[in-house]
């Protein structure tokens, strides 16, 4: 059986990665694999010095679609992906994607040292995506600078994160926001959850809200990269504050779900099914009765696994733990539609396939 009325998955990226590695240094650079992500060339670009390139995977995705049922997808650039190829995947398939847009060659340029990243051209840039055809949101993260070696503080960071908001006021659009971050590929040194107070803390987020009441915000993941317990819980704090917060549970298993379901506060109308299709975690199990009380299913980077050559399979791991949710908790599915699409359609001011598919109420007060 179908999983949902409209199955939407709010986070997936349609881009791989390829490695062109020369044999003399090719110890050296796997080492450093997850710095090279991010300047990745476009296959149709690339010459044989380019180390790193980003192609079009969307044959993969749709064939995965088809086999999970799953009837659209939020397209999201991340680690050296692009705007243009997702902007390709929703012209040639308008009905089944669209997507948000970041910055990414204001940060390429930034990386390469051909210019300083700045807040001015990361706007400028941002602000031509989000007006293409399918462009609905701001994401994956908060746009930063990629070359900052130090910690920023909140005071900072806010200040620098409010033209941001501006511009996702102006088009009338959600903004993301990704706390902590996958440890595999980018261990050691400084990493983004440590050097931005975003990463580190999701309740930073209620800050800056209170200052844009109007603009929504999707937690990535629902904080579950990085220090899981603490992230998860922060951002539900956030969420049950603010209404207009959504947060990611695709990578969430049953255990952290019945979290914000059985929130008077939050409850399903504000989570979103969003995975990760396409990166490359990989999902990996353990004995939910552990002493260590670690997570009886975790997705993550394991270095001593090698790199995933195969397209890690999110949609039936992920769909597996909310159904386990659904039998033990009796949980209606006009509740698990809007997880899995209503909300998605109501947050991104999508039309589904017909009108009153998800609950809607009328106020006879």
């Amino acid at each position: 059986m179908k999983a949902g009325r409209f199955v939407v998955d709010t986070h997936v990226h349609a881009q791989r990665h390829a490695v062109q590695f020369q044999s003399t240094d090719e110890e050296e650079k796997y080492s450093r694999l997850g710095e090279l992500m991010h300047t990745a060339v476009p296959a149709d670009e690339a010459d044989d010095d380019a180390d790193v390139i980003v192609y079009d995977n969307s044959d993969r995705l749709l064939y995965d679609m088809d086999v999970y049922d799953v009837d659209m997808c939020m397209l999201l650039p991340a680690f050296g992906m692009n705007n243009e190829i997702n902007r390709q995947i929703i012209e040639k398939h308008p009905d089944k994607f669209v997507a948000c847009g970041y910055p990414v060659q204001t940060k390429k340029k930034a990386l390469r040292g051909e210019e300083d990243w700045t807040v001015e051209a990361a706007v400028a840039e941002l602000d031509e995506v989000l007006s293409w055809n399918g462009f609905v949101g701001i994401g994956e993260f908060l746009p930063h600078d990629p070359n900052l070696n130090e910690r920023m503080t909140w005071k900072e960071r806010k200040k620098q994160l409010r033209p941001f908001f501006d511009l996702a006021a102006e088009h009338d659009m959600p903004i993301r926001w990704h706390p902590g971050a996958a440890s595999g590929y980018q261990g050691g040194g400084l990493r983004e959850q440590d050097k931005l107070p975003d990463f580190r803390d999701p309740y930073n987020a209620a800050d800056i809200l209170a200052e844009y009441p109007d603009v929504s915000l999707v937690f990535e993941h629902g904080g579950i990269q990085g220090h899981w317990k603490y992230n998860v819980e922060r951002a539900c704090m956030v969420a049950a504050q603010y209404d207009n917060v959504y947060l990611e549970v695709g990578l969430w298993w049953k255990d952290i779900l019945r979290r914000p379901m059985n929130d008077p506060n939050i409850g399903p109308e504000q989570l979103l099914w969003g995975t990760d299709w396409g990166a490359s975690a990989v999902a990996n199990g353990h004995d939910s009765e552990n002493e260590l009380d670690f997570p009886s299913m975790r997705w993550e980077q394991y270095q001593d696994r090698g790199i995933p050559a195969h397209v890690a399979d999110y949609w039936g791991t992920s769909l597996r733990e909310l159904d386990k949710l659904a039998r033990e908790d009796n949980i209606p599915q006009d509740e698990l539609n809007l997880v899995l699409g209503g909300n998605f359609c109501d947050l991104y001011d999508i039309e589904p396939p017909h009108t009153r598919l998800f609950p809607d109420y009328i106020d006879r007060n």
